[in-house]
């Protein structure tokens, strides 16, 4: 798949466009089509150049606008392009809704995270219409980001996107108190604070990836009447895991509900 088009260019398209280029993913074969003065600003000074009735033939549209444009958007890609394909990055509208409109289309959805950005996102997919050769390809794409997760039903993205999707806000919420609490140990330097923070995340990674479970990680840290345990005891005390598990759920929630109103 050669040319690809962006039907949208806020924060997932741009995060999505930069991992495609770090990978080494030609600008010249990347295009967009957003009015947002700003979006377009930012798209312009990667060198992505805007839609239009001249650009090469397109392989590959994603609409990674607003679910209440999504519909709107996937019409005029239907009206101006003879048998698209598609994949639809917006949360929550189901496979169904476009395929009432025309179901000869090739299409699936697709939920990135912002991470894709660096090549360390993590996209669910779920097919609809892609024959196994296109998927094929959609997925060697995909997998340029970061890792893919494939499912076969559909509610299983909706779950993904509020899990996910969202997953990387939920970890720079946490790192905030993190970061108050080390600018003022490191007398407001905002650089060192930023390095410190990183590399904690990249060693948590690769701790994970070393294939340890995550309680006998937590076990490794913490001692008998240490600070680990005097700070892991008041997270259980106040339910710090019950938060959590209600944000997710609540982000899951949010996910489905979104079907039901555009």
């Amino acid at each position: 798949m050669k040319n690809i088009a962006f039907f949208g260019g806020g924060n997932i398209a741009q995060a999505v466009i930069e991992g495609l280029i770090i990978s080494g993913f030609k600008k010249n074969n990347i295009f967009y089509n957003d009015r947002n003065p700003l979006n377009q600003k930012k798209l312009k000074k990667l060198k992505i150049k805007n839609l239009n009735k001249n650009s090469s033939k397109i392989d590959l549209f994603v609409i990674a606008v607003k679910p209440k444009d999504a519909i709107n958007a996937y019409k005029k890609i239907l009206n101006d392009y003879k048998n698209p394909k598609i994949i639809s990055f917006v949360a929550g509208i189901k496979s169904s809704k476009y395929k009432k409109i025309n179901k000869e289309i090739e299409f699936l959805r697709a939920m990135p995270n912002t991470s894709s950005k660096f090549g360390h996102g993590v996209t669910g997919v779920f097919n609809s219409t892609f024959s196994n050769v296109n998927l094929k390809k959609v997925i060697y794409l995909l997998n340029k980001l970061g890792t893919v997760i494939e499912f076969k039903k559909e509610s299983e993205i909706d779950a993904f996107t509020g899990i996910v999707g969202s997953g990387p806000a939920y970890f720079y919420q946490i790192l905030k108190s993190f970061e108050k609490k080390l600018l003022k140990l490191c007398s407001q330097d905002k650089k060192l604070v930023k390095d410190i923070m990183a590399t904690l995340i990249k060693g948590i990674g690769a701790s994970i990836e070393n294939g340890v479970d995550l309680d006998n990680l937590i076990k490794m840290v913490a001692s008998k009447k240490g600070t680990t345990e005097a700070g892991l005891n008041s997270f259980k005390s106040n339910n710090i895991n019950k938060i959590l598990e209600e944000g997710l759920s609540a982000a899951v929630k949010r996910s489905k509900e979104i079907s039901n109103e555009f």
